[in-house]
This record gives C-alpha cells, sequence and structure tokens, in this order.
C-alpha cells in the first residue's frame, strides 16, 4: 500500500480559510498558548467539537451548568 496516514487524511478533508478580526486572532493565539496545541486548526476543531456538544445537550432538554466545590454556581444558555 503506498498511501501513508497523512495522504489518508488528505483524501477525507477538506481546507477551509476563515477571516478573523484582530480581536478573534489574539483569542485563538492565547488559547492555543494556553493549550500547547500545535496549530490554530486544532483549537477550532477543539472548539467545533464543544459547540456541537452544547448544542447536542441543549436540544436533548438538559441544561449546562458551572458547578465550584459540589455547588451548582450558574446555568449556562448558548446564544443561538
Amino acid at each position: 500500500m503506498s498511501n501513508t496516514l497523512t495522504e489518508e487524511r488528505r483524501s477525507d478533508s477538506k481546507r477551509i480559510q476563515f477571516e478573523f478580526s484582530a480581536d478573534a486572532v489574539e483569542r485563538l493565539e492565547r488559547m492555543k498558548k494556553e493549550t500547547e496545541k500545535s496549530s490554530y486548526a486544532e483549537i477550532v476543531r477543539d472548539s467545533l467539537r464543544v459547540y456541537e456538544w452544547f448544542l447536542q445537550q441543549e436540544k436533548a432538554g438538559y441544561d449546562i451548568g458551572l458547578v465550584k466545590d459540589e455547588n451548582l454556581v450558574k446555568t449556562v444558555k448558548l446564544f443561538l
């Protein structure tokens, strides 16, 4: 088999370009540094997964909450 893993990834992926404001780029840079991710694409993919999870939970009727020291501090609602 002549395909490498990288070649296989390319065949089932699609390149998409985004244009971000300076503020959004700063946020991406900060998140990349804080998470030690190797690329902005990783940050965007992870963010997409989290956003999708939030949407699924809200669609299923769940509330998302912040808990600190075993106490519910705040319920979080997405802006849709």
